[in-house]
């Protein structure tokens, strides 16, 4: 009898604990779920290099092998939290630089991988007399917007430095244009240095127009981080995470195949014609990243643009770094670290 009651307690210590878990991490372990719910995945209208493994699972059927019903969802620039907070989609990629502030502000989301390093870049005119990032006190950088992830990403850069970024402390100047011409801006002068990602950063500096002085995929205090991710609804996240871990491995095996197969994934791509641009472009840009998804470097991403962000006025000083990467981070069952580990 004593042994039976022992066998009891245990098990009830398990299920407490394992219902515990999984409520901090913000998932349903009491509701049933819908085995025909089908996910809504947003993927860009113009898709970009960033996300190539949403395509791959999509051609391979990396979805289905994980027994995922799926729609995909066009989504249009600047609408994707918009979607991800009224359900019109569960689960999307996007820049974290991007999403810390609207976290903070409110943003109900959870990110569940890390999908890649690298991407955005600042550049200079050949000729500039800037030769290195720390000459860029006292110039004039132009970016799409200031909450652009360029934009974000240069300024923890730039602050890392010791130059200051923040209002109270401004030693560079911002000028907004359109993606399209910032290369024109920097070519004429307008500007000393734009922020701007790949492709278009790639092509600018192959053709010899201008030189790279930050490279997120390169630089020791970049290179390492995870800046597109995985981002999901907190309500699918809770109310269907078998779903969400199904996606999430799809992802991390699409991702698995792009690290190994850039030129295959680039003529994919271009077959399926959902990214511009010579498919030996895009293959030399994909072989710049580091595509081995994870989860633990997902955690890891967020707490550290937290912090950065923190430092320069972006996020406000009575948020908890910690508590915040705790309530977006989410680690789903069944879904491993890394493929690589």
């Amino acid at each position: 009898m004593k042994k039976t009651i022992l066998l009891l307690s245990l098990v009830c210590v398990a299920v407490l604990s394992l219902h515990a878990r999984g409520s901090s991490q913000g998932i349903s372990t009491a509701v049933a779920e819908d085995p025909n719910y089908v996910v809504k995945i947003g993927r860009g209208v113009s898709v970009g290099l960033c996300a190539s493994p949403f395509v791959i699972a999509e051609h391979f059927g990396y979805y289905e092998e994980e027994g995922l019903k799926w729609e995909s969802i066009a989504v249009e620039t600047g609408q994707t939290n918009l979607l991800l907070t009224t359900g019109a989609v569960d689960v999307t990629n996007n820049l974290l630089a991007t999403l810390i502030q609207p976290i903070a502000n409110g943003l109900d989301v959870k990110i569940p991988l890390g999908i890649h390093t690298g991407c955005q870049k600042v550049l200079v005119r050949v000729d500039s007399d800037i030769q290195t990032a720390a000459d860029l006190r006292g110039k004039r950088i132009g970016t799409t917007g200031m909450a652009a992830s360029g934009t974000v990403i240069t300024q923890r850069y730039l602050a890392e430095l010791g130059i200051g970024v923040t209002a109270e402390n401004l030693e560079v100047e911002w000028l907004i244009y359109q993606q399209a011409d910032l290369p024109l801006a920097l070519e004429r002068g307008q500007v000393d240095a734009i922020a701007v990602g790949d492709p278009t950063a790639y092509l600018i500096e192959q053709e010899g127009k201008a030189r790279v002085i930050i490279n997120q995929a390169t630089d020791d205090y970049l290179k390492d981080e995870f800046c597109c991710v995985v981002v999901a609804s907190a309500d699918f996240v809770k109310n269907h995470p078998e779903a969400a871990a199904k996606f999430t491995r799809a992802i991390q095996k699409a991702a698995a195949f792009v690290q190994e197969n850039p030129d295959e994934t680039a003529r994919i791509l271009d077959e399926r014609r959902y990214v511009a641009g010579e498919p030996a472009v895009n293959a030399a840009i994909l072989k710049t990243y580091d595509f081995r998804a994870s989860v633990s470097e997902a955690e890891v991403a967020i707490s550290r643009n937290t912090r950065d962000l923190q430092q320069i006025n972006l996020v406000d000083k009575d948020i908890d770094p910690d508590a915040l990467t705790r309530n977006v981070f989410v680690a789903l069952p069944g879904v491993p670290d890394s493929l690589y580990k």
